[in-house]
């Protein structure tokens, strides 16, 4: 077994997925349709806030852009992806925050800090990592990066590996079927679909990913969890529940739904409507890849996805990268919506501390303070 995990910039499900609704999906359909192609500037208009303090006015203002791609028009790989495979849509960023702590969540479960850079520093942290647990037990890997090697940059237990490459090769790599078992692929500005970016760029991409994968002989045996690392500033109109707050009593997990989708040669199809963030992704990979415990609570108690995964299924791939897509035809008639199941905890508590290698820990992340509230939030 193979997990490639493909992370993405700044969508939410409502924002990306308007055209999975006559396939039963819970999402909204009467917002203001975006050109996938931004228009020129004012820059702030293309770029919406979407930290923690944009988040806080999220929360008790419903401050954030609401409008919509055309999912079948501008995103149809992508489209065909969540009909042919599985589709999460409940699937929330980790932290309610902008890029870097939700990544880190994605690589280790867990962020020592609530925003991005620049830093008083550029901090390096002795933080535990996929990644480095796969290294310890066995298990090849590889992390395909940016010239700046973010976001694996920010951890001291991969320093210098030889396994942190350029994001160009992945492609070459696949289609000569030269993959290690636990991939990371993140893309350059420009091709990560980050405002103001052309989506469509980075959806060809994401395509041209997965048919190397395909050429290389690879899509029987791989677990493609595709996701976007946080919100972007834009609307999602299912409230997200309370798993995690902090000292001011804000709601941190979970942050907006975003998307999530699962796809191979063995993956269930479908709309999954069970809560999850992206914890739930590095501990899904931990699972399909036999990989003990990172030490890490959030991580490690993580139900994870390896349910949605069935060797008795034969999915076939996507057509050619380039080729016509054909998205099978929404049911007739439409499938009812699920309802949004309850919270997945009764009590939600306060943000836990940072594990550090070697057991130590270091206080739970609170560098964003927002306006003290007068009790902890509850679902």
């Amino acid at each position: 077994m193979r997990v490639i995990i493909l992370i993405q910039e700044n969508h939410t499900t409502d924002n990306y997925f308007r055209g999975l609704a006559p396939y039963g999906a819970n999402v909204e359909t009467d917002w203001p349709i975006i050109p996938p192609e931004p228009p020129q500037p004012p820059y702030s208009e293309l770029y919406p806030r979407h930290d923690r303090h944009a988040y806080f006015d999220w929360l008790t203002k419903g401050k954030a852009v609401r409008e919509q791609f055309d999912t079948a028009a501008d995103l149809p790989f992508y489209l065909y992806l969540a009909v042919t495979g599985a589709f999460l849509e409940n699937h929330c960023a980790g932290y309610g925050t902008n890029s870097t702590p939700n990544h880190l969540l994605l690589i280790g479960g867990q962020t020592p800090t609530l925003r991005n850079p620049p830093y008083k520093t550029n901090p390096v942290w002795d933080l535990p990592s996929v990644p480095g647990l796969a290294d310890e037990h066995g298990v090849p890997w590889r992390c395909y990066v940016p010239s700046d090697h973010y976001p694996i940059k920010f951890y001291k237990q991969l320093e210098g590996s030889p396994n942190i490459v350029p994001n160009e090769r992945f492609i070459a790599d696949a289609a000569a079927g030269n993959l290690p078992k636990l991939v990371y692929v993140w893309h350059n500005s420009g091709d990560d679909e980050h405002a103001p970016a052309d989506i469509r760029i980075g959806m060809k991409l994401i395509w041209e990913c997965v048919d190397a994968v395909v050429k290389g002989d690879g899509w029987e045996d791989t677990v493609f969890m595709l996701t976007w690392d946080d919100w972007g500033g834009f609307d999602d109109h299912v409230a997200t529940p309370v798993i995690e707050y902090t000292p001011d009593n804000v709601q941190l997990a979970y942050g907006p739904r975003v998307p999530l989708l699962m796809f191979g040669g063995h993956v269930k199809r479908g709309i999954d409507s069970r809560w999850n963030s992206h914890v739930a992704i590095p501990r899904t990979a931990m699972q399909l890849l036999g990989l003990p415990n990172l030490g890490v609570p959030r991580l490690d108690n993580d139900p994870g996805l390896a349910d949605l995964v069935d060797e008795k299924i034969k999915n076939d791939p996507p057509p050619a990268f380039g080729g016509e897509l054909q998205v099978p035809p929404a049911p007739v008639p439409a499938p009812a919506m699920k309802p949004v199941p309850p919270p997945p905890v009764e009590n939600p508590a306060p943000v836990e501390e940072i594990v550090l290698r070697g057991g130590q820990k270091m206080p739970a992340p609170n560098d964003v303070p927002l306006e003290q509230q007068g009790a902890p939030p509850h679902n």
